[in-house]
């Protein structure tokens, strides 16, 4: 099988292909955004699956939300069209589409080019609606706030927050990459209102104060040289994600 990744070199994308590699039968189509477009019109003709996972979150400039967002996906698609390539597409979205930004709303324009093409094509759609999403390979102060509060507080850097009851609602990297997997191998149908999420007992529902308090523990225990008592999923979620900027500081810096 051979399978197309865009956004390849993003946070998503590394996780996803270190799993892929593992898999004899896969061949990885690696793109990301200093690829020259040639490549991917070449992917388009043989690839058997699409993992689309190129996106901006915090660009510069807000019309690169639309750019990269819709007009990018788009081209992707009238690729596979023009190559008459019914291969099955997995967008990865956001629980914000359809919100009133530049963000949300190139996201329900993505979502909406899918099941445009998925309709002419005949061709299987499965569109992920994402919510924050931590793990290893997360930039700081970019991907995710439990990449960004990791960074800095292996840094001994400052950490501001504004509202420190604020619930955050989040996936980790793993979870959300065997879900991915999944979808490649079997016909799952999606949730009623036609996207997929992953399974509501792995989203974690914390405050940025619980989850301050909580990072602040394992690290003094890694000062200590002391192992934490792990009694819950996500606690060891985090704590293998806060190991990865500990034992990775200099490289992130």
């Amino acid at each position: 099988m051979k399978v197309l990744i865009t956004g390849s070199k993003g946070f998503i994308g590394r996780n996803l292909i270190e799993v892929l590699q593992e898999i004899p039968e896969i061949v990885i189509l690696p793109f990301d955004k200093d690829d020259n477009i040639t490549l991917l019109s070449k992917y388009a003709r043989s690839c058997d699956f699409v993992f689309h996972l190129a996106a901006v979150h915090r660009p510069v400039d807000h019309s690169e939300f639309d750019s990269v967002n819709r007009l990018f996906f788009e081209d992707l698609l009238f690729m596979l069209q023009i190559n008459k390539n019914a291969c099955p597409v997995l967008l990865t979205s956001s629980i914000h589409s359809g919100t009133d930004t530049d963000y949300g709303r190139s996201k329900l324009a993505a979502e909406k080019a899918l099941l445009a093409h998925s309709e002419k094509m005949k061709s299987r759609a499965i569109i992920y609606r994402l919510t924050n999403t931590f793990g290893k390979y997360a930039l700081p102060n970019h991907h995710s706030v439990v990449a960004t509060f990791c960074y800095n507080i292996v840094n001994e850097l400052e950490v501001t927050v504004s509202n420190t009851e604020k619930v955050m609602q989040l996936y980790y990297i793993d979870d959300v990459i065997k879900s991915f997997l999944n979808k490649m191998y079997n016909t799952e149908e999606p949730n009623v209102d036609g996207y997929y999420y992953l399974p509501r007992n792995q989203m974690y529902s914390v405050t940025l104060r619980e989850l301050l308090d909580t990072l602040f523990e394992l690290n003094q225990l890694y000062k200590e040289s002391r192992a934490p008592e792990l009694k819950d999923e996500f606690k060891i979620k985090l704590y293998h994600t806060f190991l990865y900027y500990r034992l990775n500081q200099k490289v992130l810096q």
